[in-house]
């Protein structure tokens, strides 16, 4: 099967360089923070995949659903700043379209995306509605592949490093537990295969819709240097 790619302009480095000075902005007023909340919780949802510049003469490709699921904890400061990490199954990859019969192609990652998080809005009660951006680093660890009958297994690098970036809502519950909404963008910087030439460009690309539920830990307070299992 021939694989045609196109010239890539693509430099990692450039991009990974500007993405963590741009997180470094995002931080940059987190410093003088006091009091730090901690929560935990389940999320699922699913995800939208493709793998750009996949493709030939005689191959097309498409995005694909596929699941993700997981547990997130949430490190809050303040009322407008948080730190998330998430640990998550996600099935990305891609549906080939031809030759026919149609088939997905199926990856297999655990993905650990470090979202720095900013809220909008003041009200932490019960009904609170409250918008957020977040952006950050991930690493992506590959379980596994199925579908398409000609894979070869031994082709796919098994780290993806990227990032993550989005917008969301959270819905605020009695007992601060929060509904948390979130709508992704991922991007990876690693190639999906190994040292090969006509599949250099190929990288990870998806979209996701996550809902998961928060449930509080306690509080920490740097003054008194103590944590409480009361939370604000």
């Amino acid at each position: 099967m021939l694989l045609i790619t196109e010239k890539s302009h693509y430099h990692p480095f450039n991009r990974m360089r500007s993405f963590f000075i741009a997180l470094g902005v995002l931080w940059a007023g987190v410093a003088s923070a006091q009091r730090e909340n901690i929560s935990i919780g389940p999320m699922v949802g699913a995800s939208y995949s493709t793998l750009p510049n996949l493709g030939s003469s005689v191959q097309t490709t498409k995005y694909k659903v596929g699941p993700a699921a997981g547990i997130f904890v949430n490190y809050s400061i303040k009322e407008h700043f948080a730190l998330s990490a998430n640990v998550l199954y996600a099935r990305w990859g891609t549906t080939l379209e031809t030759p026919a019969p149609s088939s997905n192609l199926n990856l297999d990652y655990v993905h650990v995306p470090i979202l720095a998080t900013y809220f909008f809005g003041n009200d932490m009660g019960p009904g609170a509605v409250r918008p957020k951006l977040f952006l950050g680093p991930s690493v992506s660890f590959q379980t596994g592949q199925s579908g398409n009958p000609l894979i070869n297994r031994e082709a796919f690098n098994k780290i993806d490093v990227g990032a993550t970036a989005g917008a969301g809502l959270n819905i605020g519950f009695a007992r601060q537990q929060w509904l948390n909404i979130d709508v992704r963008y991922n991007l990876g910087f690693s190639k999906v295969y190994k040292d090969t030439h006509a599949l250099n460009d190929v990288h990870n690309q998806s979209f996701s819709v996550l809902v998961g539920y928060s449930f509080p830990l306690g509080s920490y307070d740097k003054k008194k240097n103590s944590f409480s299992g009361r939370t604000r």
